[in-house]
């Protein structure tokens, strides 16, 4: 005897047939719908939120038992993040001027854990750099790459078809440079990738299960050439890929670090940040590389926050306090439908000046909320709250990164004062406000000239490396004079890393910054 059939009607006017125990978002999945599981279907992000017979569940913590009529509403849908906004062109990033190679055409490629981007080149410099972007299509396994390992350790289909979704993203992108350039894709040569190691992992096909667990060992350190055509990406020649400092510490800062050759790597102590969901971090002291990496998570990306989003039309990114009231601004001036990174790291280090959240985290009037949009004002016909778990979570990826700082410059004996550069590297990075991000402690309180803000030097290490092979050495050489440091092995990690979620008030910060 067969499997009981249910029957599920989507948005009212599409019925499907699907065997009792599947899960919902598996099922909307096969009907078309691709639904945010940001977590990886953990039940943790609250993203694929849908209406079931009138009552609002998590589809991904749904399993079918009876016939179901389901409205999606249209922030539930991964449709809307394909808008993305992506710093694709670099350049702001400091990066040392490559020679041209002879002739033909290759792609540089930054593999972000949101986001991807390509840039198509000729290398007779007769055409114009083409470019193109895409949300990474990953994020159904989850939102950061801690999620996807997991997936990876649970489902042994994961590790495949991770590959094959980032291939088929980077196929489209591929088919759109060509046309954009007027080329054939077998006029290109070379690619040359630069993502963080698991990212890269996951391109070439490698395990990347040994980073799910301390001590955090990557798979490899390493990715030799392949030939594209083996991966599946409709290209001829070879694909290449950034070794790795170690652990999350990736090809994509190692490219980045290549981009800010020769002033990063210099006997006065300078910093190198990627924020985001690892919040990698270099010390560049003494001409020698220190990094680390922090379990930030996806707080930056709108990811675990009630009303998070990505960086889309409409995401509000900027959040001011004027004339007693709250002022929002969003992207390309659409109605609010949620707040990306860096208008969280705005909202709350407005309110932390207002007196609204107190130093510990918490609201000073014990409230579950604050609003920053009414449902009135709002694009989706509800309030755009910040909420209490929003707050604790944002401490968790601010407290994070500022623990790696901290603990590298104890580690060498340095005072924040005696940083002589800080580079800040991602589209993301570009977004945020520095008074902000010093008010909420991500970024440490030394002089704003002190801080560059450059860009993504992932996609402009890449570049530097497709258009000048020669810089292999240079990476060599970077290599060598690196070491890597696993800051949860420190003694007073934890410690540090409790201090460093506490928020200084009002007073503390103005007299900590004057």
């Amino acid at each position: 005897m067969g499997l009981t059939q249910h029957r599920i009607t989507f948005q009212q006017n599409q019925t499907f047939t699907v065997p009792a125990g599947a899960r919902l978002d598996n099922a909307a999945a096969q009907a078309g719908y691709a639904l945010r599981t940001h977590c990886g279907g953990a039940g943790t992000c609250g993203k694929c939120q849908v209406i079931a017979n009138h009552q609002k569940i998590l589809a991904c913590q749904t399993i079918v038992e009876s016939d179901l009529d389901i409205i999606i509403p249209d922030s539930s849908l991964r449709d809307n993040e394909q808008n993305v906004f992506v710093q694709t062109a670099s350049k702001s990033a400091v990066c040392r001027l490559p020679s041209a190679v002879s002739k033909g055409y290759g792609i540089a490629l930054d593999i972000g854990t949101t986001t991807l981007a390509a840039e198509l080149h000729d290398f007779t410099g007769t055409l114009p750099i083409q470019i193109a972007s895409r949300a990474n299509p990953q994020r159904q396994f989850g939102d950061d790459v801690i999620a996807r390992i997991q997936k990876v350790i649970e489902d042994e289909t994961a590790l495949t078809a991770m590959q094959r979704v980032i291939v088929e993203a980077i196929n489209e992108m591929i088919a759109e440079l060509i046309d954009k350039m007027g080329i054939d894709s077998q006029d290109i040569s070379v690619m040359v990738a630069a993502g963080n190691t698991v990212m890269q992992s996951l391109l070439f096909g490698i395990d990347p299960s040994s980073l799910g667990a301390s001590p955090f060992h990557a798979p490899v350190n390493n990715f030799p050439p392949r030939q594209a055509s083996d991966m599946g990406l409709a290209m001829s020649g070879t694909v290449e890929a950034f070794p790795i400092f170690g652990g999350f510490v990736g090809g994509d800062i190692v490219a980045g670090v290549l981009c800010l050759l020769p002033s990063a790597v210099s006997r006065l102590p300078s910093f190198f940040l990627d924020i985001g969901t690892n919040g990698e971090i270099v010390l560049a002291y003494r001409e020698r590389l220190f990094t680390a990496a922090t379990a930030a998570g996806p707080a930056f990306e709108g990811a675990r926050i009630e009303y998070g989003t990505l960086a889309v039309p409409g995401a509000i990114e900027h959040v001011d306090y004027v004339d007693g009231k709250i002022v929002v601004s969003t992207i390309a001036g659409k109605p609010s439908i949620g707040i990306c990174g860096s208008g969280l790291i705005d909202a709350v280090a407005v309110l932390l000046d207002q007196g609204i959240i107190l130093s510990s985290g918490r609201f000073a009037d014990k409230a579950s909320h604050f609003e920053l949009v009414s449902a009135a004002a709002s694009g989706i016909g509800e309030a755009i709250v910040l909420t209490q778990r929003d707050i604790r979570e944002l401490q968790l990826a601010s407290g994070a990164i500022k623990a790696g700082i901290t603990l590298l410059l104890r580690e060498h004996h340095l005072l924040p004062e005696e940083i002589e550069t800080f580079y800040v590297a991602g589209g993301f990075g570009q977004s945020i406000r520095l008074a902000s991000a010093r008010r909420i402690g991500l970024l440490p309180s030394i002089p704003s000239e002190r801080f560059q803000f450059c860009g993504n030097t992932s996609l402009a290490g890449a570049r530097a490396m497709l258009l000048k092979p020669d810089n292999a050495e240079v990476v060599r050489q970077l290599i060598e004079q690196s070491q890597h440091c696993e800051l949860a092995n420190l003694p007073q990690f934890q410690e540090v890393f409790a201090e460093s979620m506490r928020w200084d008030d009002t007073a503390e910060y103005q007299q900590n910054v004057l």
